[in-house]
């Protein structure tokens, strides 16, 4: 098996470069997703908080007034009213003079000596409650005995009554009287609520908690207090972006002393994001409303680093990408020419095969059993592969060692089979025609024993031509000797010389006979 190897060509590095950007692309996608959840999830968990915060501080007013209402103001003592003093700032608004100035009280409209007595006791409780408090606190007190409001409050109502903002307190005082008789007159509402509130002249943020007392056979008594907020927010999270309003899914007719697990909402309204929380046992909800961008903003500052190492990654890899584009483009311009001249060589080289197949003396074929395709052949197997079972040949030549002998058309071919090393389902067969070489070879005996016929009779021939020879030039050479003049000697040397080469003549016969 043949393992697929990565290699460092432009193709690949371009195809790695894109499966880079890729990941950089979504992992830029998931760190962004996971910071926004990151920050919806704190956010969430601060606004829970606040719910928390506000349902402690309700349950606390809750029971102060209570107390203030059946243990402060059901009790009179009219020894302890005669040393009370009272300061009429205007017409039918009097302020209480007393020694401890934590709180102030203010009283509006006509009233006895019983209502400047609940006042004090009033008063002094809250200084005890309110002492350590330093941001502003007010309460209502709407009595049902003499349609009187009682103002107590950690701001200086005497300054403020006195000074410019004097319509800002009656104002303020005049709305919470009417919203406390409306509620007085609402005989199903017994706890309310209002919404968030801002003093105008102060970053000061409240909601008021009105609470309604009903006293047979007279208007009825409601206590409100201002409860702020400012110190409940987180830092970081604006007093403007919340919100307090009712909530449709508490049941009124569930139990409201039932407190309810932790229930979030996350609202995309528009450009803004809404996270909504329900206060328990209230039957309001908190909602913290943020612009989008802030979102975005927060969460970006929060990965930041990680951020921009992925953009920088990402610039690199899409330059690397574009580089090695262009590279590849440029290398497959040179490729082209290189790979029509390699083209144009192996066509070249496969005429020559086909040639060298068709002249080939034998028969040659190259078969694809599985696919019952012929791969090479040459005309004298075409002569013959209609005439042949290949599957049967094949058979046959395994259990003869790859050789058989089959007869065509009277003709006896011996057929020799080979698997392919390179191809293992190609079987290659070589055909040679037997009968042509029983032909070739009876005609090379016969030019043999023609040939070793004229060997012999040369041999016997050049034996009597050397044997006849051979005496007549001695006897010339021994007369020419005998003579011993200058002219006869020259002849005995050519004599010699003819004896010579026919003793040559007889030699190289008998080398070429023995």
């Amino acid at each position: 098996m043949t393992q697929k190897k990565f290699t460092l060509m432009p193709g690949s590095i371009t195809r790695f470069f894109i499966l880079m950007v890729i990941v950089l692309l979504a992992t830029m996608s998931v760190t962004l997703q996971s910071a926004v959840n990151a920050w919806l999830k704190e956010k969430s968990y601060q606004v829970v908080d606040v719910s928390h915060a506000l349902h402690k501080r309700i349950d606390a007013w809750r029971y102060a007034t209570w107390q203030i209402y059946d243990n402060i103001a059901a009790t009179s003592s009219s020894a302890a009213g005669e040393g009370l003093q009272e300061t009429r700032l205007k017409q039918d608004v009097y302020y209480l003079e007393k020694p401890r100035r934590k709180t102030e009280a203010l009283i509006f409209g006509s009233h006895d000596s019983s209502t400047l007595e609940m006042t004090q006791k009033i008063s002094n409780y809250l200084d005890i409650l309110w002492g350590a408090e330093t941001i502003p606190w007010s309460m209502y007190y709407l009595n049902g005995l003499d349609n009187s409001l009682i103002l107590v409050s950690t701001l200086p109502l005497k300054d403020l009554s006195s000074s410019f903002k004097e319509s800002t307190i009656s104002n303020v005082v005049e709305s919470r009287r009417a919203e406390m008789l409306l509620q007085a007159n609402t005989l199903d509402e017994r706890e309310t609520f209002s919404s968030l509130r801002q003093l105008s002249w102060q970053n000061g943020h409240y909601f008021t908690l009105r609470t309604t007392f009903n006293q047979p056979g007279h208007l009825a008594t409601v206590v409100a207090f201002d409860l702020p907020i400012n110190d409940l927010i987180p830092p970081g999270m604006a007093l403007d972006s919340f919100r307090l309003e009712p909530d449709p899914s508490q049941s009124a007719t569930g139990n409201p002393d039932k407190e309810e697990s932790d229930n979030v909402s996350i609202n995309f309204n528009g450009t803004r994001i809404e996270i909504v929380t329900a206060i328990n046992t209230t039957g309001m909800r908190l909602i913290w409303v943020v612009p989008f961008s802030t979102l975005m903003i927060e969460s970006l500052q929060n990965v930041l680093l990680p951020l921009l190492l992925i953009i920088g990654l990402l610039a690199l890899t899409l330059f690397g990408f574009t580089t090695f584009r262009h590279y590849s483009g440029r290398s497959r311009q040179t490729g082209t020419s290189v790979s029509s001249a390699a083209s144009g060589e192996h066509r070249t080289l496969r005429a020559i095969n086909e040639e060298i197949v068709s002249l080939l003396p034998l028969g040659l074929l190259v078969h694809d059993l599985e696919a019952n395709r012929t791969i090479i052949s040459n005309p004298i197997a075409d002569h013959l592969l209609p005439h042949l079972n290949l599957q049967n040949i094949t058979n046959m030549a395994d259990q003869h060692q790859g050789v058989i002998q089959a007869t065509v058309n009277n003709e006896l071919y011996e057929i020799r089979q080979y698997r392919s090393q390179v191809a293992p389902r190609t079987q290659i067969f070589i055909i040679r025609d037997q009968d042509r070489e029983v032909l070739v070879s009876k005609k090379l005996k016969q030019a043999q024993r023609l040939y070793e016929k004229n060997q012999q009779g040369r041999t016997a021939f050049m034996q009597h031509i050397g044997a006849a020879l051979k005496q007549p030039a001695r006897s010339l050479a021994e007369e020419a000797a005998a003579l011993g003049i200058a002219e006869s000697r020259r002849l005995a040397q050519h004599a010699d010389e003819l004896v010579q080469l026919v003793d040559e003549i007889q030699l190289a016969n008998l080398l070429e006979s023995g």
